[in-house]
């Protein structure tokens, strides 16, 4: 369970108590007067919550606030931040090397010259992430939240994948990135759950350099954890 989650849990605990403590007194001739007493203590536990969120604010959630939580692009977006050296976190090929320790993916692929592709189109489809090292390596990359997958959609992307590979000895690996990690249609794509990704973020956060990088990625991972992996997926 979430550090939120488990917050809130507790809380909802301690107001659940009043409430019963509240069942007892409808009988007692002094029922008016310990009412007042259990509203009071009510008010006291919400006072003090407000109080303690005024230095965590639990419920912060960007995505939430700019209207963006299951928006697919978006979450394709920030991956691909994540796994591009060029990007503005500054933090080089760090986020795409902890991609390849999660996934058990060969190491030295961050040793190539590779390149981060959103929506990459091919002959038959159009695939969210490719980051590929021309005769090295294509890793694909196709985000589902809450749609579902299209007709034939991975076999369509594994063929074009394929078709990148020139007559090169290139190696391909290809993930189906879900919530709840639902199997895809083409055998060559590999379950992947975004809470192995929100691991991959929290990662991040710990090794980056740049404070207000590992501040983001941090938020981040808990706005994963928190809305869009389902609970039983937890850690």
């Amino acid at each position: 369970m979430s550090a939120i989650r488990e917050t809130k849990a507790n809380q909802f605990y301690e107001w659940e108590i009043l409430l019963r403590e509240f069942e007892t007194l409808i009988a007692p001739v002094n029922a008016e007067s310990q009412l007042e007493q259990l509203l009071d203590e009510f008010d006291h536990h919400q006072e003090s919550w407000r109080e303690n969120q005024k230095s965590r604010a639990d419920d912060f959630n960007i995505l939430r606030t700019m209207r963006l939580t299951r928006n697919e692009l978006c979450h394709s977006d920030i991956l691909a931040w994540l796994l591009d050296s060029r990007e503005t976190h500054a933090q080089e090929k760090l986020g795409f090397q902890l991609f390849l320790k999660e996934l058990n993916l060969p190491e030295d692929f961050a040793k190539k010259d590779y390149t981060v592709i959103r929506e990459m189109s091919g002959d038959d489809s159009r695939l969210d992430i490719v980051v590929q090292a021309e005769g090295e390596f294509i890793i694909g990359i196709e985000n589902k939240i809450d749609s579902v997958e299209g007709e034939d959609q991975t076999k369509r992307e594994w063929k074009d994948l394929e078709k990148r590979k020139l007559n090169t000895p290139t190696e391909i690996f290809a993930f189906f990135l879900t919530p709840d990690g639902t199997k895809p249609i083409c055998p060559h794509f590999q379950p992947l759950t975004w809470q192995v990704v929100a691991n991959i973020f929290q990662r991040f956060s710990d090794d980056a350099e740049a404070n207000l990088v590992g501040v983001f990625a941090k938020h981040y991972a808990t706005i994963l954890r928190h809305d869009i992996v389902p609970e039983t997926e937890e850690e």
